[in-house]
């Protein structure tokens, strides 16, 4: 077993670092809105967070009045992680027992998950009939918690994995677009000229004042609000995916 590294955990779902910027107030809008159209109205109801860190949306379930239940691989400086395993390997009885769940939230979560068709029937497993399950997963990022940053998952591999455990896709959307791209790979580093000629540190100071400038046009959504992003391809940052057992 490979030795798995702390990951960022997040008590508010904010931006922890300047490459964040995009897709995390992105994956946290989709989210909010798609708990709102499709968290079932059942008072009391059960709720599986899987991967759930320091529980950033713990409270709002709760104020649905739902009882959570959050799992993870280590414990939160919190001490609030219930169950404490890997979401693709056997689940613990204890789990089991307690009942099938109402509805699982898996956010940003199986791009680190090797074994996606244990992860399905694991989920299938957990929900009880008619159940629906909140899945976040990124298109394009960096990788991150290396070696366990396994996946960068299609559509297409959600609507595959749905279909072989009984699943039937509620709501599929591509969140994000080449500008999210950009500025997310904007943020992420800066230039340096090659070498050291006098030509190449102008270019590299002109280019600066180009990165500076996009990024900051970006983040500020200036650029957004008055430029769209248009491609006849399918360019994203995350999948945002809700599944209804079957």
């Amino acid at each position: 077993m490979l030795e798995r590294k702390h990951y960022v955990q997040r008590p508010d779902h904010t931006p922890a670092a300047p490459h964040e910027a995009f897709i995390v107030p992105l994956v946290r809008q989709e989210v909010e809105a798609a708990l709102e159209a499709y968290l079932p109205a059942v008072h009391g109801g059960r709720v599986l967070d899987v991967g759930c860190g320091r529980q950033p949306f713990r409270a709002l379930l709760e104020a649905q009045g739902f009882h959570y239940v959050g799992l993870d691989v280590e414990q939160n400086p919190e001490g609030t992680v219930d169950v404490l395993c890997e979401i693709d390997q056997p689940l613990p009885e204890s789990l089991l027992a307690g009942g099938p769940f109402d509805f699982i939230l898996c956010l940003e979560v199986l791009e680190d998950v090797a074994d996606w068709e244990m992860t399905f029937a694991n989920f299938a497993r957990l929900l009880r009939p008619g159940a629906r399950a909140l899945i976040t997963c990124p298109h394009f990022y960096m990788l991150h918690l290396e070696p366990h940053d396994f996946w960068r998952p299609t559509p297409y591999a959600f609507q595959y994995f749905a279909a072989r455990h009984g699943f039937t896709v509620r709501l599929q959307k591509t969140a994000g677009d080449g500008w999210d791209i950009l500025g997310t790979l904007l943020a992420s580093g800066y230039p340096q000229p090659v070498g050291r000629s006098l030509v190449n540190r102008l270019v590299n100071r002109a280019y600066w004042w180009v990165h500076r400038a996009l990024l900051w046009g970006l983040r500020s959504r200036q650029l957004q609000s008055r430029v769209r992003w248009q491609s006849r391809f399918t360019f994203y940052q995350s999948n945002v995916v809700v599944l209804e057992k079957s």
